[in-house]
């Protein structure tokens, strides 16, 4: 079976970095209008920046990071408990 080895060190600062990037996001609405166009294409961009603002990207990527986060920290956990038992 392989090995899944994940040093706390390495993985910390990425997470730290991810944290800043999702926070300097700017996801307030420019409120961009498209020209008058009767392309279906039109419509669904004008659609998909709707639901871009309303699930409000920024909080969804943080809750992401963070749930990885803790799976990490469990992994480390899990990692140590493993270690401590087979000493």
């Amino acid at each position: 079976m392989s090995e899944i080895k994940i040093v706390k060190s390495d993985v910390e600062p990425a997470f730290n970095d991810l944290r800043i990037k999702i926070q300097a996001l700017d996801t307030k609405n420019p409120n961009c209008s498209l020209s008058q166009s009767k392309l279906s294409l039109t419509t669904k961009i004008e659609e998909i920046e709707k639901i871009y603002y309303e699930k409000e990207y920024k909080l969804v990527l943080t809750s992401v990071e963070q749930d990885a986060w803790k799976s990490i920290e469990s992994l480390f956990k899990t990692d140590q408990n493993l270690s401590r038992i087979i000493k």
